[in-house]
């Protein structure tokens, strides 16, 4: 019997797929998810249910709950992994604009479209949100300077959700 079912967004790859991994091994049922299908069979082997999700499109992140939640039926979702992101690296001074709110679109207001998408359940079991964050995320260096915005935000939403939601049971943790 699973210790109930967690959603690892990312996970096709890298932290995402290791966590993915892990919980599979610590008994969770893990939902991965990913944008690309040819990795689905690859989660599927590594006992991961593959869901195709964009997390900068409401419309699938809709189909991708729905998904979840008509496969759980009863079963709860204990936590969400938000790991989906990308890197952006370069001058500021030369970066097009369209590059940076991209960067911004899927890792900071992906996550929190993913996250609003799955909070209901969340709270109902009163789960845990894992939010990735990274070093950039304190620390902004030469060059860096969209991904470290970025992972900057994180840091704040993760801080003001984290006091938003304590009083619903919901823990918001930033690795």
């Amino acid at each position: 019997m699973a210790r109930g079912a967690v959603i690892v967004t990312g996970a096709s790859s890298g932290i995402g797929r290791e966590t993915a991994r892990r919980l599979v091994a610590g008994g969770f049922e893990v939902f991965g998810t990913g944008r690309q299908s040819g990795h689905a069979a690859t989660l599927r082997a590594e006992g991961v249910i593959p869901l195709m999700m964009d997390v900068t499109d409401p419309g699938a992140i809709a189909t991708a709950r729905d998904a979840a939640f008509d496969q759980l039926g009863e079963r709860p979702l204990v936590g969400l992994v938000n790991n989906a992101g990308i890197p952006a690296a370069g001058p500021l001074e030369f970066l097009p604009l369209e590059e940076l709110r991209q960067v911004l679109e899927v890792n900071v207001i992906g996550l929190l479209a993913v996250t609003q998408a799955f909070l209901p359940s969340l709270r109902r079991s009163r789960g845990r949100i894992v939010n990735i964050g990274s070093v950039s995320g304190r620390i902004a260096l030469p060059f860096a300077g969209p991904y470290a915005a970025s992972k900057f935000a994180v840091e704040a939403i993760s801080d003001s959700l984290r006091r938003e939601l304590v009083l619903s049971g919901v823990s918001v943790t930033l690795l």
